[in-house]
């Protein structure tokens, strides 16, 4: 009975990474535009960075408001390496993930060392001094002008693809390894200890839990992906500039996505900028004038309801039916 028990959830496991991998990958055999794919697209890269985000957020429950400075590192240094240096986009990503492991460590060593919300206040700063940097920086970053990728020949080398198509694959990879990491992170070691610190961490400490050292690889770990989710996104974008790069708006989304979809999770990030992404795009087509900030009062309601009936976001109440479904099939 327990053998039955175990390979069951392991079934639903496999054949649940089955149905996922076919709806993604085949996409663009559905998707009606090339609107849709590019939205697609977006779906991924941002869900991506907000699973990088969650790593530390949700998983360990220290809050952090500039995650968006990893991101525009990565825009950065491949609009740099293309434009300036004129060297591939995928020799970018290698020191975009270096220099956001650099400044991740610059704010982690400080403020975890301390108590409190010392980490969300250190990142919070991050962004006005990132966009300040970024604009008077003029000849490596453009200035308040920005950088714009020039055209170079199609090809997964360039990453530059005259249709979605080929980008939204590029996307989907990197969706898929982004969720694997988030996955592995939290069935190990370090998510146990994570969560052990999440829950209570006083008692952590008493029980051996390293919490310095656990909140800063989990830290690395997160900007690493978010970094390379940034560097994704710029060269999809083909265009970066400091309130593109370094948006208030986008580190608010991050959040959010995770906070929708499940902090607890290790999908839920994705499930969250699933539900959100196409709320605002479609509110942001269909709406205008008066009714233009509909799309992000939306985003209050669900929160507001999640928070008061559902606090463990969407994910929960997949969650929940997911094992009523199980249940019902044991008996």
């Amino acid at each position: 009975m327990t053998k039955q028990a175990t390979r069951r959830p392991s079934g639903l496991r496999i054949a649940g990474w089955i149905v996922f991998l076919v709806i993604l990958f085949t996409m663009p055999l559905y998707l009606s535009s090339e609107y849709d794919l590019r939205l697609a697209v977006l779906v991924c890269l941002l869900g991506s960075a907000s699973i990088g985000w969650n790593l530390l957020g949700g998983y360990a429950n220290q809050i952090s408001l500039g995650h968006i400075t990893f991101f525009g590192i990565g825009m950065y240094t491949v609009a740099i390496f293309q434009s300036s240096l004129h060297l591939s986009p995928w020799l970018a990503i290698p020191v975009a993930i270096i220099l956001s492991l650099m400044v991740a460590a610059l704010i982690g060593w400080p403020s975890f060392q301390l108590s409190g919300h010392y980490f969300a206040l250190a990142t919070l700063a991050l962004l006005p001094v990132s966009e300040l940097v970024a604009s008077g920086w003029e000849s490596l970053t453009g200035g308040a002008r920005g950088i714009s990728v020039p055209i170079l020949p199609s090809g997964l080398s360039t990453l530059q693809f005259d249709t979605p198509e080929p980008f939204f694959y590029v996307s989907a990879v990197f969706l898929v390894i982004s969720l694997l990491v988030a996955r592995t992170v939290s069935f190990s070691t370090l998510g146990m200890r994570l969560a052990a610190i999440r829950s209570n961490p006083e008692a952590a400490t008493l029980a051996g839990v390293n919490q310095f050292r656990s909140k800063m690889i989990s830290l690395l770990i997160s900007a690493a992906l978010v970094a390379i989710a940034g560097s994704l996104y710029g060269a999809f974008l083909q265009y970066v500039d400091p309130r593109t790069a370094f948006s208030w708006d986008t580190t608010l989304n991050l959040v959010l996505f995770a906070i929708v979809g499940g902090l607890q999770f290790w999908w839920g990030p994705l499930l969250g900028a699933a539900i959100l992404i196409p709320i605002n795009e479609y509110a942001s087509l269909q709406l205008s004038g008066n009714f233009a900030a509909l799309g992000q009062l939306s985003y209050g309601v669900i929160l507001l309801l999640l928070v008061i009936f559902q606090p463990r976001g969407v994910g929960g109440l997949l969650q929940a039916g997911i094992r009523r479904l199980t249940g019902s099939a044991a008996k």
